[in-house]
């Protein structure tokens, strides 16, 4: 069993979107749980169930913990071919620069993605290829498709 209190269980079945999304990353990392007994926990405490004792739990995922990371046991991602496309576009806030400049280019935003270095949401527009860089991480990435 996990030692994830109730509260923040509770706290993150009150979320949602990418709230909820940044707020289970933060919790597995301070907890020491794997983000898949994280959703399972939150998916008992909706529906009212609970372990029981006689049932023991063998969880063989790697958890993240805190503290450094080896940088052999890294894996790089694959190289994505295209960009990973957010559902609900309109509930992202997409304002990173306020200047007469920044207003017009968002104006053009007529899709959301996810920056694929950091995860952070990105407005662009539906011209391909464009070159972008991340607000969040300064990632440049060239999406083509």
């Amino acid at each position: 069993m996990s030692d994830v209190p109730a509260s923040v269980i509770a706290e993150l079945n009150a979320l949602d979107g990418y709230e909820k999304m940044l707020a289970i990353d933060r919790v597995t990392v301070e907890h020491g749980v794997s983000s898949d007994e994280l959703l399972r926990l939150m998916e008992m405490a909706l529906s009212g169930t609970t372990m029981s004792a006689s049932e023991p739990e063998w969880d063989m995922s790697i958890s993240r913990s805190k503290g450094s990371v080896d940088p052999m046991m890294e894996t790089t991602p694959p190289p994505q071919t295209g960009a990973e496309a957010l559902s609900e576009a309109h509930r992202y806030r997409m304002e990173y620069d306020p200047s007469s400049e920044g207003r017009s280019r968002q104006s053009q935003v007529e899709q959301a993605i996810v920056c694929p270095a950091c995860r952070s949401p990105l407005g662009i527009p539906s011209v391909r290829p464009i070159k972008v860089t991340c607000p969040q991480c300064m990632t440049e990435t060239l999406f083509e498709s």
